[in-house]
């Protein structure tokens, strides 16, 4: 169910993706390059993605190697884009709409989960909890977090609605991720950090289950 008190709920898709690719953030491109990157190098025939907005990258999905995909978002105005945008060719994409704060069982195991600027939303624990039920043995789960440097976790654009997801954003430490990773079962494969436009950087992490 929509969860009408959780901060994203009051962001239009609109603003979240204006916000994200406004030339001092860059971020929605970024996220784009590295969903391809992951995408192709796994080469999952099912996959999740963990806060699937407006369905960015899913345009990287080759729908006779990925046969089935699951977006799942809190905000289902998000949801029905993703969904128009992407449903006609991807037709094994199926939406979903959870809270995964609340809701961490599972719902169809899968060889791939990418979890890109969710972590600091939902936690660390939260991520893992699902990933571990939702994952088959052997299945990637690629996290994607800000390292913020100190700077303001929601950049400024201009852009008033995305201000509100601060309220909820966490940081997440790299250190504390890969030792609760270990600790449920997760391997560490490679890592890698992209700088962007204002000062921050990404950092992604592939683990196998």
């Amino acid at each position: 169910m929509n969860d009408t008190t959780n901060p994203w709920n009051e962001v239009p898709l609109a603003d979240y993706e204006k916000h994200m690719s406004h030339e001092t953030v860059g971020q929605l491109e970024l996220l784009n390059i590295l969903t391809k990157k992951y995408l192709n190098a796994i080469k999952p025939e099912s996959c999740i993605i963990l806060g699937v907005a407006g369905g960015n990258g899913l345009e990287h999905i080759e729908p006779l190697v990925t046969k089935r995909i699951i977006g799942i978002d809190i905000n289902q105005d998000y949801l029905d884009v993703t969904f128009k945008r992407h449903g006609a060719r991807l037709t094994g994409l199926e939406v979903l709409n959870i809270d995964i704060t609340k809701d961490r069982g599972s719902i169809g195991r899968t060889q791939m989960i990418w979890a890109a600027l969710i972590v600091e939303y939902i936690g660390i624990e939260n991520t893992l909890l699902f990933a571990g039920n939702n994952l088959t043995s052997d299945g990637h789960l690629i996290v994607t977090i800000q390292s913020n440097r100190k700077l303001m976790p929601v950049s400024p654009t201009g852009i008033e609605s995305v201000k509100k997801v601060g309220q909820i954003f966490q940081f997440i430490g790299t250190e504390e991720l890969l030792k609760k990773a270990e600790q449920s079962g997760f391997k560490l494969i490679t890592s890698e950090e992209n700088e962007l436009p204002n000062g921050k950087s990404f950092l992604t992490f592939h683990f196998i289950l």
